[in-house]
């Protein structure tokens, strides 16, 4: 028995020593003259130690590319609104001034008609009065310009103007009478009743007494007081002096109510409250619905401005 287990112990080692030589051989590598291929890498395990960086998910990269044109476009969305304003601004200036040039086109034409209307009236022209400026128009003011003096230029100036006005108001005005003859006659009636239409001392409306008064003094002037009123020229009231016409809007627009000038800014008028009386045009009530005033005797003297 002992025999057998040697044997088989022997066995054993033999078989093992045998067995290794065929293991170092499947172990070693093989050698050859031809080179190899370069062995392909593996990649390295991800470890908590060196993270990786987080690449950027689709969505996120969408919102970070879109951020720029985003605000672009709110930027532009923006400036749009301030482009139509900026527009719309415009357009409305444009029509104020188209406005204003008509408006100014209108007031030229209006004075260029009054001014053709005095040339008619001083002998100047025969040309119809149209507004327009013509070559007869401006051939007329130059004629003018020279026999007064002024800048012989065809052109409607206020200078030209004015005397214009003057000139042919001292042509067709009341001559000779004085303002004081007529502010002493307008104080003879003081306390003469109002009468709506009346026009003699039992009672006076405003224009009929204004017309009485003047007629009193041999001067001419149309019964109603918005007729009075386009009756011979314009004056401020610093300008003001006794005898001028001077009116108010009162019942009815424009001018409703006239009174005459007596000096020291008072006139004499026939109210309907008190009739004939002297009153202020500081007073409220006539501060309020002070018209203008207007010069229609030539004794009082050119307007100047």
């Amino acid at each position: 028995m002992k025999m057998k287990k040697k044997l088989a112990s022997v066995l054993t080692v033999i078989m093992l020593a045998c067995s290794l030589p065929w293991q170092a051989q499947a172990a070693a590598p093989i050698v050859s003259n031809k080179p190899h291929k370069a062995p392909v890498a593996t990649p390295p395990a991800v470890s908590e130690a060196q993270p990786v960086k987080a690449v950027p998910e689709p969505a996120a990269v969408k919102a970070d590319t879109a951020a720029k044109p985003a605000a672009a476009v709110k930027a532009s969305k923006q400036a749009k609104p301030e482009k139509k304003a900026k527009k719309t601004a415009k357009k409305k200036s444009k029509k104020t001034k188209e406005k204003q040039s008509k408006v100014q086109v209108q007031q030229s034409n209006w004075r260029l008609k009054v001014a053709q209307q005095k040339l008619q009236v001083l002998g100047f022209s025969d040309e119809r009065p149209s507004g327009r400026m013509t070559e007869g128009t401006s051939s007329a003011l130059k004629s003018f310009q020279k026999q007064h003096k002024l800048k012989a230029d065809g052109e409607l100036n206020d200078a030209t103007y004015h005397k214009l006005t003057w000139e042919a108001f001292a042509k067709e005005g009341i001559p000779k009478v004085k303002g004081k003859e007529i502010v002493s006659r307008a104080a003879k009636y003081k306390g003469v009743p109002y009468v709506f239409g009346g026009t003699t001392t039992k009672g006076f409306d405003c224009s009929g007494y204004v017309q009485y008064v003047f007629k009193d003094c041999k001067a001419k002037l149309p019964r109603l007081a918005d007729e009075q009123a386009l009756q011979g020229i314009f004056v401020t009231q610093k300008q003001l002096r006794p005898g001028d016409l001077v009116f108010f809007t009162t019942y009815a627009a424009g001018a409703s109510h006239v009174g005459i000038y007596a000096g020291d800014g008072q006139f004499w008028s026939a109210s309907s409250s008190k009739g004939v009386i002297l009153s202020s045009l500081k007073d409220d009530y006539w501060k309020q619905r002070y018209y203008g005033a207007r010069r229609v005797l030539i004794t009082n003297g050119e307007v100047y401005k």
